[in-house]
């Protein structure tokens, strides 16, 4: 229900925006004054003030000539209407200074600013495993629709930065309780669908703790721009709350694009503002309500997190595989060892070293063999020092521990 999506407070001014913004668009029309307006709703990680939570309502107002657009806070756009009344009012009555107003006075002009383009979601699940991530992320903007791939990689790494690589592995992620964790935020690049955006485009992001938003620097005349960013984040010691925000949480950056006043198509300049507004509806950009709009943003999140899950799951498979085949490879080259040279304690650590940094299936090998070697011992302590002329290594090989493997 809508009532579980957005919270109460964010449905209250929903409801009181929509007819203002509805009256709002009518003046544009009788003013002939190329904007639009829209309520939207923005989700608290994407929300573009500081130190906001949060869903959010905003206006968003759109030039309709050049396609740029500004996000307006609930009081400046209410501020903003009674100027627009007022105009009206003084467009009805006939005056004639209104056509020389300024811009700065004009409660319908904004100058070009930096917009959020849209927001990419990185989950954190894999960190409490020790596995890096690194897949291109959706860019979705406050509809749910796709702006764009952006490419970042997350990797647990040690106090200088340096990446642990693929072979490490934690089987359970408690293993890290009280121990210091690093891992590295790479911001490598981004491809923008919006060609408007090729003026200048940055990335910021808050982590867990942060006060102050990450910024990278503004990469200009590029939709594919590449910021080579980096970061390491240091935990001097890791917490149960540490392990349930790397269970359940996600890092949210958000693509901010530059804008500029660009001349405007020749063709659209002709057109009124009714007749713009009409052309907007009918391509189908502003149809969605706000229910579907935030259902289609929560898909997109939920789908995020699915493909993360996934790629913890295989990669844990594809490390569990490779280690059992090096389990494998050992017994084998051990069996084919001549007599003289199966012995069992380097056998032993050789197994171990495989073993037990990897699943608990091969760490369950690992004890069983553990346990045979004992037992070895204690017969070889009960009948005489190897009194079995068959050496042990071959009995090893073939017993039901190293069956399993």
């Amino acid at each position: 229900p809508y009532s579980a999506l957005i919270p109460f407070l964010a449905q209250e001014q929903d409801l009181e925006l929509l007819p203002m913004v509805s009256e709002s668009n009518a003046i544009s029309e009788e003013l002939n004054k190329h904007k639009s307006f829209e309520v939207i709703l923005i989700s608290g990680a994407a929300n573009p003030t500081e130190g906001s939570k949060g869903t959010k309502v905003m206006v968003k107002m759109k030039n309709l000539l050049n396609g740029n657009t500004w996000l307006w806070e609930r009081g400046k756009f209410m501020n903003r209407r009674y100027l627009m009344q007022d105009m009206y009012q003084r467009h009805l009555d006939g005056d004639e200074t209104l056509k020389d107003m300024p811009e700065d006075e004009d409660p319908f002009w904004d100058p070009p600013c930096e917009v959020l383009i849209g927001t990419s979601s990185a989950f954190l699940q894999a960190l409490g495993y020790g596995i890096d991530m690194d897949d291109p992320i959706l860019i979705t903007d406050y509809k749910g629709e796709d702006q764009g791939q952006m490419f970042i990689n997350i990797s647990p790494c040690d106090e200088s930065g340096k990446c642990m690589g693929e072979e490490y592995f934690v089987e359970d992620s408690s293993e890290l309780l009280g121990k210091p964790y690093h891992y590295k935020v790479t911001i490598k690049s981004c491809e923008i669908r919006d060609s408007r955006f090729n003026v200048g485009s940055f990335i910021k992001y808050k982590i867990d703790g942060d006060e102050e938003y990450t910024v990278t620097p503004t990469v200009t005349k590029s939709l594919a721009p590449e910021f080579n960013h980096s970061r390491v984040v240091k935990i001097e010691k890791v917490t149960q709350e540490t392990l349930d925000y790397f269970e359940n949480s996600c890092i949210t950056f958000l693509l901010y694009g530059c804008q500029e006043d660009r001349e405007s198509d020749v063709k659209l300049v002709k057109l009124t503002t009714k007749e713009l507004r009409q052309r907007e509806e009918t391509s189908g950009h502003m149809k969605s309500n706000a229910l579907t709009r935030q259902l289609t943003k929560n898909t997109v999140d939920e789908s995020a997190a699915l493909k993360t899950e996934i790629l913890v799951l295989k990669r844990r498979n594809d490390i569990l595989a490779k280690k059992e085949k090096r389990i494998q490879g050992i017994v084998t080259e051990w069996g084919k060892k001549p007599p003289e040279e199966q012995q069992f304690e380097p056998y032993h650590r050789a197994i171990s070293a495989a073993a037990f940094n990897t699943g608990t299936m091969l760490k369950s090998a690992a004890t069983v063999i553990t346990q045979v070697i004992k037992a070895q011992k204690l017969v070889g302590a009960m009948n005489g020092v190897n009194g079995d002329s068959t050496p042990m290594v071959s009995k090893a090989a073939g017993s039901k521990a190293c069956t399993l493997m």
